[in-house]
């Protein structure tokens, strides 16, 4: 076990409303406004937003990772 494995992580918190305001859409956005996705008012479903709020927390802590101090040792940034 190295000394990452050993450590106990703790992640951001991010904090997801919704927005109403039109009623045809909802948008899910983050807590600074930052826009997350968008569904239909019909066809909104708790599960939908839920999984596009994980998706989201996901690709922030990805791309984050570095500052984090999350990525894997050996690994290289994309693009480098």
């Amino acid at each position: 076990m190295n000394a990452k494995e050993g450590r106990k992580f703790r992640f951001p918190k991010f904090d997801y409303r919704l927005d109403e305001s039109d009623p045809d859409i909802v948008v899910l956005r983050r807590q600074n406004g930052a826009f997350v996705a968008a569904f239909s008012a019909r066809g909104v479903t708790r599960e939908g937003i839920v999984e596009a709020a994980k998706e989201d927390y996901r690709m922030l802590l990805e791309a984050n990772a570095e500052s984090l101090d999350l990525r894997e040792e050996g690994a290289q940034k994309s693009g480098t």
